[in-house]
């Protein structure tokens, strides 16, 4: 091969000081580099710690712990306490074995045809993935239903919407909550429940803190006494007509009652909110419902009950009343001859002699 001329002469390091030559004669040109386009920060997943503290708060609650034998842990019942495990065919059969369960008075328990009893070491609770997405082992913030029939989450507004997928009366179940009514009509659920424990408190939840607080109240008609010696002219029997105060700390008459006196009223304590009332429930005095009250057997805790018709046969049972309000009526407990023998509305005492 022949070679070029001007290459035989200057040979491959020629070559490459000419290219840097050139290369080094050329006119600087500046290269434009577009900067990045700021993004925004995804928000953080739930950490692990988050997570745990959830995961140990639910483990907690009523919902983690839905299997007993009296409640009917059967494929049609498992649509609201254990979802995973609910059969959409099944249905309630005829009496006496409407839904497998067991009775207390029974060793074993009834067995339904079209709703079978399910294991308890198959039994799946009302898990996480009821309530929330869960990818990973890792539950999504925001809360969704899981449609077991189609196994897709529905989308719902609030917490009160959520809830309502269980807590609601079907044509052979009683399980709403009324709040649409009292004080709490514009609430949600977990504004007073906590969303995972599903505890809720009316003192310690933050709202009402202050039940403690005095009140003024005047009394015109005692202005004048100032004097304990003169309160025990007519109030010799101090102990039966005097609510106990809450720190249960013995005083004199005046030590409250001074300030009780015409226009110097000042504060009091509130006799519902005394030791006397300290086994009464708050809804049992604040119930707007209407409901039955009265103290729960063998506890002497007081609550409300209510009455409901399932299947032709009425049931009296305990229920947390959702419609409360601040005014009370005594009478629903205090009226005459009432049957535990306590005190009327009027503030008389109950006959005791048994007509001796």
């Amino acid at each position: 091969m022949k070679k070029h001329p001007f290459t035989q002469y200057i040979g491959l390091p020629g070559l490459l000081l000419l290219a840097i030559t050139l290369i080094g004669c050329q006119p600087d040109v500046e290269t434009a580099v577009s900067a990045a386009e700021p993004t925004a920060a995804a928000a953080p997943e739930p950490t692990a710690a988050v997570q745990a503290e959830y995961w140990t708060a639910w483990e907690s609650s009523p919902h983690a712990d839905t299997y007993a034998l009296e409640k009917g842990p059967n494929t049609y019942c498992a649509r609201c306490h254990s979802p995973q495990n609910w059969d959409i065919a099944a249905k309630i059969d005829p009496p006496p074995n409407c839904v497998s369960c067991k009775f207390a008075t029974e060793p074993e328990p009834r067995i339904a045809q079209s709703n079978t009893l399910v294991a308890e070491e198959e039994w799946q609770d009302i898990g996480c993935a009821i309530c929330h997405h869960v990818q990973d082992g890792i539950a999504d913030s925001a809360i969704a239903w899981l449609d077991i029939t189609t196994n897709y989450y529905e989308t719902v507004a609030s917490s009160t919407e959520l809830c309502e997928k269980c807590h609601t009366d079907t044509e052979t179940l009683r399980h709403s909550r009324d709040i649409s009514g009292g004080a709490h009509a514009d609430f949600t659920c977990t504004d007073c429940h906590d969303a995972h424990t599903t505890a809720a408190s009316c003192t310690t939840g933050g709202c009402h803190t202050d039940f403690t607080t005095r009140y003024p109240v005047i009394i015109p008609e005692h202005e004048d006494q100032v004097d304990a010696e003169e309160c025990t002219q007519c109030h010799s029997s101090v102990a039966d007509i005097h609510m106990n105060i809450l720190d249960e700390t013995p005083v004199a008459c005046m030590d409250c009652h001074q300030l009780l006196m015409g226009e110097y009223a000042q504060v009091r304590y509130q006799s519902a909110h005394s030791n006397l009332h300290a086994v009464v429930t708050c809804v049992a005095c604040h119930d707007g419902a209407a409901l039955e009250v009265g103290p729960l057997p063998n506890e002497g805790q007081w609550v409300t009950f209510r009455t409901t018709s399932l299947l032709g046969r009425e049931t009296t049972a305990p229920y947390q009343s959702h419609v409360v309000q601040r005014e009370v009526d005594c009478v629903r407990c205090h009226y005459p001859d009432n049957l535990w023998g306590l005190t009327t509305a009027t503030g008389a005492l109950p006959d005791t002699s048994n007509g001796e």
